[in-house]
């Protein structure tokens, strides 16, 4: 089977027509059963290009007042539901940013799910280890277990808390061919294995998420372990749904839409106009399955760009290129760690002010966070100062933390200077708060 399911061939004027009358009947169900959508969607214009190009987007501040436990009822939760799994994401401390779904959601997500693993190449005869998070009110370990089980492949559900040493043991034993997990989870996995001997393994297939896999990751993976096929069979988010998927002829961080699935703008929000394909803009999407809490163009933090061209693969769902985070989060392993947070930690050491960059960096194959902030204290009480600020974020960040103690990501690099030291726009001489230094 070259596809997974006939959505993948469709033509242009068919995906459109069929796209069109799935965004209509959502913008109905919404404003009937939501009534913070009631008046927010007037503004829907199915005769537009862009339909929902003057409706209101939607935030992840809108989730935390608008979702449980904030607003335990009303909100943005349809009528009558009761029964639903509970998801959690974002920040640690305050009211946390919740997501719920459905038990009907759930087995829904089978579809992009097992459409994204068979275009990067998953058989029925793999043997795959699942290492992607569990607990913690983590969603992906869930819905991959539930996806290998019905797609018929043989399933080891090892999770991101098993012990290298058994893994090890188990993948000699069954012949474990295929690991899939988080991008840094995966990687530690496979190099403590090589640690402890590669006698007797071969991992063919390695099926990330969560983070990049940079090209010097996946040039080593394939030279150590023999991979064949190194790829992202997903990319969503917890809010919304499944968005994208890798085939074998994506390069690194370019995705199939599942434009079945959800309907994706991406706006350039200075002028608030669509981008055009090769355009820079930021990530908007309406999610087609999510009935029990509507999810109506939600801005889901990512930048990326249309391709111009169709995938080579012969799939003609369209194709798009993350290009990172475009607000004030940098990935740090698994951890999203966002501007705010680290500016409440500093706010606590007492001499630094709030004038703080973070930057991420990529160092032997791990992340690190580098947070600089200016100050007025004397150099001999900067060090003290420094380790006080680092202590904080370990103590906040508990996602980072865990990353950090199982060898993940690189320690914190916490960086003290003077007053006006920190770098700045040219043009406008603000703060620059937030650097990828991996872009």
């Amino acid at each position: 089977m070259k596809y997974y399911d006939d959505w993948e061939s469709q033509s242009a004027e068919a995906r459109r027509r069929i796209v069109s009358r799935k965004l209509g009947e959502y913008v109905r169900y919404a404003q009937k059963e939501i009534p913070f959508y009631r008046d927010r969607l007037e503004a829907y214009d199915p005769k537009s290009e862009h339909p929902l190009s003057k409706v209101p987007v939607l935030n992840q501040a809108d989730l935390r007042e608008l979702l449980p436990p904030k607003r335990a009822g009303g909100g943005l939760v349809a009528r009558g539901a009761r029964n639903y799994t509970v998801f959690q994401s974002g920040g640690t401390t305050g009211y946390p940013k919740t997501t719920l779904f459905s038990h009907e959601e759930m087995e829904g997500l089978y579809l992009p799910n097992a459409r994204g693993f068979h275009a990067v190449g998953l058989s029925r005869e793999d043997r795959v280890a699942n290492l992607f998070a569990v607990g913690g009110l983590y969603m992906t370990f869930l819905h991959v277990h539930r996806m290998l089980e019905a797609y018929g492949c043989m399933n080891f559900p090892f999770s991101n808390h098993t012990p290298v040493d058994f893994m090890h043991s188990v993948v000699k034993l069954f012949n474990v061919n295929c690991v899939a997990g988080i991008a840094s989870m995966a990687r530690s996995a496979l190099l403590g294995f090589e640690r402890l001997g590669l006698s007797g393994i071969r991992i063919e297939k390695i099926f990330y998420g969560g983070e990049h896999l940079y090209e010097a990751d996946k040039k080593e993976l394939r030279e150590k372990f023999g991979a064949k096929v190194i790829a992202a069979p997903g990319y969503g988010t917890v809010d919304s749904w499944y968005l994208g998927y890798q085939c074998l002829a994506c390069p690194t961080g370019v995705f199939h839409a599942h434009d079945d699935q959800a309907y994706i703008e991406i706006v350039d929000e200075e002028t608030g106009r669509h981008c055009r394909p090769g355009e820079r803009g930021m990530v908007y999407v309406t999610a087609f399955p999510r009935r029990l809490t509507p999810i109506v163009r939600y801005r889901v933090g990512d930048l990326a760009r249309w391709g111009a061209e169709l995938c080579p693969c012969g799939r003609t769902t369209p194709l798009f290129e993350l290009l990172g985070r475009g607000d004030d989060v940098l990935r740090i392993g698994f951890d999203s760690v966002d501007y705010a947070s680290i500016l409440d930690c500093a706010g606590r050491v007492p001499g630094l002010s709030a004038t703080l960059q973070m930057e991420k960096k990529r160092e032997k194959g791990r992340d690190r966070l580098v947070v600089r902030v200016e100050t007025e204290l004397s150099q001999a009480r900067r060090a003290s100062a420094a380790k006080a600020l680092e202590r904080e974020i370990l103590a906040q960040r508990l996602t980072l933390r865990k990353a950090l103690d199982e060898d993940m990501v690189w320690p914190v690099q916490v960086e003290l200077a003077p007053s006006r030291t920190l770098g700045r726009n040219p043009r406008t001489g603000k703060l620059i708060r937030v650097i990828d230094g991996t872009r």
